[in-house]
């Protein structure tokens, strides 16, 4: 069946205990506490109570995947003009602009989603499923530059609504026969459903969330007397198959009567989760445009929680966001070799003799070469956060008020990892609203222990107040509607404990062996260099990238044909002429010379020595490949460990090398005597007899200089 059944991970035990990864054995507890710097998962299998706490779950990138099917209402009222909107725009214009903006947004922030664009209510029938009066105007595909470019044409005014009417036909009212059928909405909408149904299920990637957004200025869409049961039954069809309906719907002259029929079409039949609100009455397109970007902030919502006043009875329901979130790589899918079709992989438990198990009842600990066996119910208990006075353990989980501290005690040092953000949920809450008014007025700023969930340990973060934006401020930035608004609500800036803080610069050193300090002639010769190298008017923003030029450069010359592509100058690398003109290597090689002139002549003779590099040379700006010359290795760094100090005084019973050395005389020496004398002074014996004597003379050079004299 294509299925292939895996035990990873140590999953065949003996006995019914389960092996752990070699990744979870040691400590293992202590590291489910932590936070990760990808997720901040509240696990929800934890808090529900069931499995053993490891709330392991896997990236699925079709999960993360969205499809969006705009359905836009044609029909003549959508073209009228509406002196209740700027500068007279119809709706249609408003739709189209809206339908432009996510396009273009969804080209940078979700390439690999998946968007498309129909139209019912139309003169002509264009692509789809062959309904009559539905044209499919954009395939469902990844948003596009090209494809946003097309809308940005038909959202352009009185022209592009007059460039859309000739390409998919317009429904005239002199061309109504008087049947009642020519501007039939119901049935219109309907097949309209029905291909935008079609796009969704017929679309060029999975998705985990299918949305159908329906743009309509018409509240009563059924015919006199009609219940509207087709209309119905496909809005269920669709919602049982995961597709949501999400109406936004436009005024007429400033009205729209929700009450007529979609108040009770979004809440009951729509496929809207609970919570969720599926209908939303605009005026103009700017309106339409937020009413976008604030569903696309509702992505990033992590999870729903709460912020505790007074642990376990008094809290205020937030939701939790990522406004910034990493890329992931797809994971790769395992295929069969036969007809390419993906298999799945199956873990599977199995006692000592092979006989499989539902799940194991025990878990094993690897600590100092021993195991420690818990069973789940030992391990979770273990794992499970007690608060005082809290009895439900779900209660456990969310912020719990600490206190207020004031703004500027909270510094840039203390942050952890990336942060996330709290807001209030979309009914608004006086508590909330007033605790955050009051953190900005007293330029306070909250602590609060977060729980992740029932078995993840407390760890302190700070609430940083945000304010969103006035409408002035709205008005006065350029192209608003456009991008995400700043939202009202706090930062959660994670808090490192006491001793997660790291100070390796205070390395404390023995009496024996203190730690190297600068003296006065190093610190004089690094502050030539910092002078000398002093940047003047600069900034980063000055400096393009080089690896984006680069891209530019490559797709200039694929779009004209050309075989050569012009070269890129990288203002990342050093000035080396403008250095020479400075006398700046000069400068470096006095400072190397000061700081490890002595130290590295020993390194040197001892023969781990890195290599040289010339401060004039090519190589300093070189980068990655770009260098010629191969690395020369060096030896294991476990060797250079177990290498003893060179002894700096030359041993008496070797006394007579000094006299040989004044004389020019080494040579004469025997191999065997030259590599005795290395090696009674931690000197590195390997290499020819030049080698060995170049060796044993700068040796004697540097330990008896005087004797020479």
């Amino acid at each position: 069946d294509g299925d292939a059944r895996a035990r990873e991970g140590g999953a065949r035990a003996k006995g019914g205990v389960a092996r752990r990864p070699s990744d979870a054995r040691a400590g293992e507890m202590a590291r489910d506490d932590d936070d990760s710097d990808d997720d901040f998962e509240f696990d929800g299998a934890a808090e529900d109570g069931d499995g053993d706490g490891d709330g392991a779950r896997a990236w699925d990138p079709d999960a993360q995947r969205d499809a969006v099917v705009m359905l836009i209402d044609c029909s003549p009222a959508m073209f009228e003009a509406d002196a209740t909107r700027a500068d007279g725009a119809c709706a249609f214009t408003a739709a189209t602009r809206a339908c432009f903006e996510f396009a273009r947004a969804r080209v940078v922030v979700a390439p690999d989603d998946v968007l498309g664009v129909c139209a019912y209510n139309t003169g002509k029938s264009v692509g789809g499923i062959g309904m009559e009066r539905v044209c499919e105007v954009r395939r469902a595909e990844n948003p596009s530059a090209a494809g946003a470019l097309e809308l940005s044409e038909y959202a352009n005014g009185e022209k592009g609504a007059d460039k859309f009417r000739e390409r998919f036909g317009e429904l005239k009212p002199e061309d109504d026969d008087g049947t009642g059928d020519f501007f039939n909405q119901e049935d219109a909408l309907t097949k309209g459903l029905w291909t935008a149904s079609h796009m969704l299920e017929n679309g060029p990637k999975r998705a985990g969330r299918k949305s159908v957004y329906l743009f309509t200025n018409e509240a009563a869409p059924l015919k006199s007397g009609s219940s509207g049961a087709k209309l119905i039954q496909r809005a269920k069809e669709m919602a049982q198959m995961g597709q949501r309906i999400e109406v936004l719907t436009l005024t007429r002259d400033g009205v729209f009567d929700s009450s007529i029929f979609y108040d009770a079409f979004t809440a009951e039949h729509c496929g809207a989760m609970e919570g969720e609100k599926a209908l939303v009455v605009v005026r103009d397109g700017t309106e339409l445009q937020r009413e976008f970007l604030k569903r696309a902030r509702k992505r990033r919502r992590l999870k729903q929680t709460k912020l505790w006043l007074v642990p376990g009875k008094i809290g205020i329901p937030v939701d939790v966001y990522a406004l910034v979130s990493e890329a992931k790589k797809s994971a790769s899918i395992l295929v069969d070799g036969k007809d390419l079709g993906e298999i799945r992989r199956e873990v599977t438990y199995s006692d000592a003799v092979g006989a499989p198990i539902e799940k194991p009842t025990k878990s094993f600990l690897e600590m100092d070469g021993k195991q420690l066996i818990f069973s789940n119910k030992e391990l979770g208990k273990v794992k499970t956060v007690k608060i005082p006075g809290v009895e439900n353990a779900k209660d456990t989980v969310g912020f719990h008020l600490v206190g207020f501290v004031d703004a500027k005690t909270i510094t840039r040092d203390l942050c952890l990892k990336k942060s996330h953000f709290v807001a209030g949920e979309e009914k608004g809450c006086a508590a909330f609203q007033g605790l955050l008014r009051a953190c900005v007025e007293e330029n306070k700023v909250a602590i609060c222990a977060l729980s992740r969930s029932t078995r993840s340990a407390l760890r302190y973060v700070a609430l940083l107040p945000q304010l969103a934006p006035s409408a002035d401020e709205i008005a006065a930035a350029d192209d608003a509607v456009s991008r995400l608004e700043p939202p009202e609500g706090f930062h959660v800036f994670y808090l490192p404990f006491r001793d997660d803080t790291r100070h390796p610069e205070r390395a404390v050193a023995s009496e024996k062996a203190p730690l190297p300090r600068a003296n006065e002639a190093q610190i004089t010769a690094a502050r030539s260099v910092i002078d000398a190298i002093r940047l003047t008017q600069w900034h980063p923003k000055q400096t393009p990238n080089p690896a984006l030029q680069t891209h530019y450069r490559v797709l200039e010359m694929c779009a004209l044909e050309r075989n050569v592509m012009e070269p890129v100058h990288d203002d990342t690398e050093p000035a080396l002429d403008e250095w020479q003109r400075a006398g700046i290597p000069a400068l470096l090689a006095g400072f190397d010379a000061e700081c490890f002139g002595a130290s590295r002549a020993i390194d040197d003779l001892h023969g781990r020595a890195a290599p040289a590099v010339d401060v004039t040379g090519a190589t300093i700006g070189a980068k990655r490949k770009a260098i010629e010359a191969p690395k020369p290795r060096s030896p294991p760094a476990r060797a250079r460990a177990h290498r003893p100090e060179p002894i700096m005084t030359i041993a008496p019973h070797h006394a007579f090398v000094i006299e040989r050395v004044k004389a020019d005389a080494l040579t004469s020496l025997t191999t065997d005597a030259l590599k005795r004398f290395l090696a009674a002074h931690n000197l590195s014996c390997a290499g020819s007899k030049a080698q060995l004597c170049d060796r044993v003379e700068c040796h004697v050079r540097m330990c008896a200089g005087d004797a020479l004299d």
